[in-house]
């Protein structure tokens, strides 16, 4: 990490900062209520706030968390960093946060066999943004997670450099770098490489050695790309009934992230509430954009950015292949188009197709809640019998 990381954010750094805090607000008072204390894990902490004044993941953790603790609710926050130097200047900016915020100077590798612990007797929300993939080891998560199938809530929000992977496996393979790359991605990326890395290493990381064959492939850094992130999300899968995954790119015109946010979760509204963050920050940071002058105008949104009535509707019947609930409905169709609309959009396209006739509910009625069935043909009335 070099020494002036955090003198400012990057300009797609905020994305990760506005889907924290979107998240949080509406997750903290949720899982209060299920009767265990609520802890929330800053694995990579920081100095809380970067040179120029803007605030880093630390203080937006912090803000969230002693607002329901002011109400009398057990929750609290671990905040770890490693280096003494950002550790001193985390506990300065926690200021009157403390009472219910932690600091701790160490690693988190050093840390997660307490986390895990934590997690048998606290709910856990684990945010990991690391610098580079390093200290991502997969086993060292999964000691984490596996308390999920012990009973306990436990939930990540990872900041996961594929990009960063694919390029250090091909170094370490010596395979040729794909042509589909170039310009300021490859430089900015170049600087990831770590030349000390063995592959056993990032087997480690990856939680598998599949990353070696796709890096030898004939594939395009994209495809390779894109192969890892199934392949690694096919092994949270172990552990988590819900992942989602979405990427943040530097530059719109790129074909790679510059990095994804993986979240999981064993509840299927945990999903719906990081749908809907990730669809605040989106409209937030796009509109910042805009401001100042990154987005001149609308024409250089992608059709995944723009709230399109009509592409949501086929979505949904798309994914409406049988008779199903609207809540199943909804989580369906978010799947093909996570972060792209909110919940409250899925349920009113369902009530405007029923009213055009698109669909179909049980009952018939277009006002309907989570439980009603829907099918794209009428049902049948059934005639009541007289005996």
């Amino acid at each position: 990490m070099s020494s002036d990381f955090f003198q400012s954010k990057k300009p797609w750094s905020p994305y990760k900062d506005m889907i924290l805090s979107y998240y949080l607000t509406p997750y903290l008072p949720k899982v209060c209520s299920l009767g265990k204390p609520v802890i929330v894990v800053d694995c990579f902490a920081g100095p809380g706030r970067f040179g120029d004044g803007t605030e880093g993941s630390p203080l937006i953790i912090a803000r969230a968390v002693a607002q329901i603790a002011q109400k009398g609710k057990a929750v609290s926050a671990l905040l770890l960093e490693e280096k003494k130097a950002l550790f001193r200047r985390l506990q300065a900016n926690l200021g009157p946060h403390e009472f219910c915020c932690h600091p701790k100077q160490g690693s988190f590798e050093d840390s997660a066999k307490e986390i895990a612990r934590l997690a048998q007797t606290h709910t856990v929300f684990v945010y990991l943004d690391p610098y580079g993939i390093k200290s991502l080891h997969f086993a060292t998560l999964a000691g984490i997670y596996e308390n999920i199938r012990r009973g306990s809530s436990v939930e990540v929000l990872l900041n996961l450099n594929t990009p960063s992977l694919v390029r250090n496996g091909l170094a370490i393979l010596k395979c040729t770098q794909p042509a589909d790359v170039k310009g300021d991605w490859v430089a900015e990326q170049e600087a990831e490489v770590d030349r000390t890395m063995t592959a056993e290493c990032l087997d480690s990381i990856a939680g598998g050695a599949y990353w070696r064959k796709i890096v030898c492939g004939k594939g395009s850094f994209a495809d390779m790309e894109q192969t890892c992130l199934r392949e690694y999300l096919n092994k949270m899968g172990q552990y988590f009934d819900q992942i989602c995954c979405y990427g943040v790119k530097a530059k719109y015109e790129h074909t790679v992230p510059k990095y994804r946010l993986v979240f999981g979760s064993r509840h299927p509204d945990a999903y719906v509430l990081m749908n809907d963050a990730v669809c605040n920050a989106r409209d937030r940071f796009l509109g910042k954009q805009r401001v100042e002058g990154y987005l001149p105008g609308l024409d250089m949104r992608g059709e995944d950015e723009i709230h399109d009535p009509c592409r949501l509707e086929r979505t949904v019947l798309d994914v409406l292949t049988a008779p199903t609930s609207r809540g199943d409905l909804v989580i369906r169709a978010m799947r093909k188009v996570f972060g792209e609309y909110k919940e409250a959009e899925h349920r009113r396209i369902v009530g405007d197709m029923i009213r055009r006739g698109k669909m179909f509910s049980r009952s018939g009625k277009s006002r309907i809640n989570d439980h009603e069935t829907l099918s794209r043909k009428p049902f049948k009335v059934v005639e009541p019998r007289h005996d």
